[in-house]
């Protein structure tokens, strides 16, 4: 499953540009009017976000990059996951392991970290487990994106507004209100594999300003059959897994707001099969599954007391379980299954005070108390029954931060930000940010961003003992960044945006090997640092087509010996085209992404790559909207590192190098709307 060699990025290149152009041409031929639906960039730097400050803000104006992907994006692209929108961000790109998907920023993140040091929010608030910190971006991930109205991604550091895990980024995926919708919409979905979906969806607003959301999903996929060259022998069925890779997930969503309150609450579960024989288990075994569930409930309240004075207050709770069933033990002894388990249950409340009474500044005060009250671990034997591990470790977590929003005249915004958190396992820490923005007479912005921000150890990395050694006494990681940012908007239909930064890294935590009793042990034995350029620009056409392009040139090393990080590209490119060939009637979007080769975490490597995406967007009448898309649309042979726990129950274990991903495979949706 592995490319000999890194393909060049100019022959898919020259693909896409070629499908631009004809693209382009027909666009013209088809003599529509201006599409309506376009936005012109002159709106959307005045476009409002709120993730990078907690408030709405122009994002022109906001201490950070920001890329905003909207449902109308993940409508024309025709993304069905997180992950796939994630994918379209500059300088990220995601790996698959065949259970769990892995975000790599800007060259840091490895395969197998559960996105840990990736922070995802729903509607402002933690999704991020407190067991495992997992950031689930993948099928499990508990929200349809029917439901979703935009993301959010803020790279760089995050914990001077959201404390622990923001700490190479932070996506906030924002939902639809009620009255977006207005109505019912059933939409049913055929997939490669023998794939089935089926999403309804319902919206509704009154007059009054009472708007209810409701949605449920259903997906199931018996999977393709994966070849492992690893595991390639007649014992092993030849390194191939049968029907093992399928995937299955259910989703419920509600949401209702009315005069300021909004109560919203959300369930998702995802079982998938696991082909890849992980954590030492029979390769091939049907028994071997993973079991995914998020459930959370919010309550919030916003109100405008005056001109200068908003207050907002919230509560939430959420709870996630995890179960896996592994088939391990020696294939002479013959495997026995055994259960994984991990569940937790966390509440919290906030409130938030944003000021603008004082001339020329924007004052946002808040605090947070946060009570993980059950973050349970266990693993047994299924037969005979044997208990391995049962562990529970409840903590709690207080925090209060300060922003300011200074305006120094016409042209210059200082915005300037500290927050200090309490965890009663990791102590106390204190982290600032600052953000100097310049808006010259040329129509460009310069900012000049500093930040720094944490992770705290969470329960696994702790307490975990089945074959580990447990260490309570794990500091956080921690990070320092810098950032350049020049922005250049010359036209209401044109943007440019380059940026320069340095992310710098030290305690970072790893598995080692005690030397005592030769157990492996979480440890704070790294510091890393990574620098790069990433430069992006946008074109709309007054016909409704439009180009998008980024490309980032990075690197991303140990500080020990200067290697390079494994799964870490040193070169990006992406191209996104839209095209209207008949108006709002027919809408077609294609889409290519070049990753250069990245190291594997065994030291190997696995050449680079550009795939082709397309996707097709027509309605009839004002009722039904059918999509038909091909991922990898040249069936472009790719793979992505294996992480450390990939590896069977052989004797000595066979260990993977690299995991083979899809390739050509077609999607189609059918949406009818009441």
């Amino acid at each position: 499953m592995l490319p000999n060699k890194e393909t060049s990025p100019s022959r898919h290149l020259s693909r896409a540009l070629g499908l631009l152009a004809a693209g382009f041409q027909a666009g013209a031929l088809a003599q529509q009017g201006p599409d309506l639906n376009a936005l012109p960039l002159e709106q959307l730097l005045n476009l409002e976000v709120v993730t990078a400050s907690k408030i709405p803000q122009k994002i022109s104006e906001a201490p950070s990059s920001v890329t905003v992907i909207t449902a109308e994006d993940i409508r024309q692209r025709g993304y069905r996951t997180l992950a796939e929108i994630l994918q379209s961000v500059p300088g990220m790109t995601v790996s698959y392991d065949r259970n769990y998907n892995y975000a790599n920023i800007r060259g840091l993140g490895n395969p197998g970290d559960l996105n840990t040091r990736l922070l995802v929010l729903i509607d402002g608030r933690r999704l991020n487990d407190v067991v495992y910190d997992q950031g689930a971006i993948g099928t499990e991930f508990p929200i349809d994106l029917a439901l979703i109205d935009r993301v959010e991604f803020v790279p760089g550091p995050g914990s001077a507004i959201y404390g622990s895990s923001a700490f190479f980024g932070v996506v906030n995926v924002l939902t639809k209100s009620g009255g977006a919708l207005k109505g019912q919409t059933v939409s049913v979905g055929r997939f490669t594999g023998r794939g089935r979906e089926v999403r309804n969806t319902y919206g509704s607003g009154t007059p009054g300003g009472t708007e209810l959301l409701l949605g449920a999903s259903v997906y199931d996929s018996p999977g393709r059959d994966v070849y492992f060259p690893e595991y390639d022998d007649a014992a092993s069925n030849h390194g191939v897994a049968t029907g093992i890779d399928y995937d299955r997930y259910r989703r419920l969503f509600a949401k209702l707001s009315a005069g300021g309150v909004v109560a919203e609450a959300y369930f998702g579960s995802r079982t998938k099969g696991i082909p890849t024989a992980s954590y030492g288990q029979q390769f091939n075994d049907p028994r071997s599954w993973s079991l995914d569930e998020y459930a959370g409930a919010a309550l919030s309240w916003h109100r405008a007391v005056s001109e200068t004075l908003d207050l907002f207050a919230g509560v939430s709770v959420a709870r996630y379980r995890y179960q896996t069933l592994n088939v391990t033990g020696s294939a002479n002894e013959g495997p026995t299954p055994g259960i994984d388990t991990a569940e937790s249950l966390s509440s919290g409340a906030e409130v938030r005070v944003i000021s603008s009474a004082l001339r020329g500044h924007k004052l946002i005060a808040g605090a947070e108390y946060t009570r993980d009250s059950k973050r349970q671990m266990a693993n047994y034997d299924v037969d005979p029954y044997q208990l391995n591990l049962d562990v529970a470790h409840p903590k709690r977590q207080t925090a209060v931060y300060l922003q300011d929003e200074m305006r120094l005249g016409e042209k210059l915004i200082l915005n300037t930000g500290v927050r200090h958190d309490y965890d009663s396992e990791g102590g106390a820490t204190t982290n600032p940010r600052v953000a100097l923005l310049y808006k010259t007479a040329s129509q460009v912005t310069l900012k000049a961003l500093y930040g720094t921000a944490f992770r705290s150890a969470n329960a696994y990395e702790r307490y975990y003992t089945f074959d580990f050694r447990a260490n309570p006494a794990l500091r956080s990681e921690r990070i320092k960044t810098y950032e350049l940012i020049a922005e250049y908007f010359p036209t209401d239909r044109f943007r440019a945006t380059a940026s320069v930064f340095q992310y710098r890294m030290r305690d970072m935590l790893a598995l080692a090997t005690d030397p005592v009793n030769g157990m492996l042990v979480f440890s704070n034995i790294e510091a890393a640092r990574a620098t790069g350029v990433e430069v992006e620009a946008e074109w709309l056409r007054e016909d409704g087509s439009a180009l998008k392009g980024s490309a980032n040139v990075q690197s991303a090393r140990n500080d020990a010996g200067g290697a390079w990080l494994p799964n870490s590209p040193r070169r990006l490119f992406k191209l996104n085209v839209a095209l209207p060939p008949l108006g709002d009637h027919l809408r077609a979007h294609a889409e290519y992404r070049y990753t250069s080769r990245r190291r594997t975490v065994r030291g190997g490597e696995v050449g680079g790559f550009g795939l082709v995406d397309l996707n097709l967007v027509g309605t009839l009448g004002s009722h039904v909207e059918l999509s038909a898309g091909v991922l990898n649309v040249f069936a472009k042979r790719h793979a992505d590192s294996a992480s450390e726990e990939h590896y069977d129950n052989g004797t000595p274990p066979r260990h993977l190098d690299a995991i083979g991903q899809d390739g050509r495979t077609l999607r189609f949706m059918a949406t009818i709307r009441f």
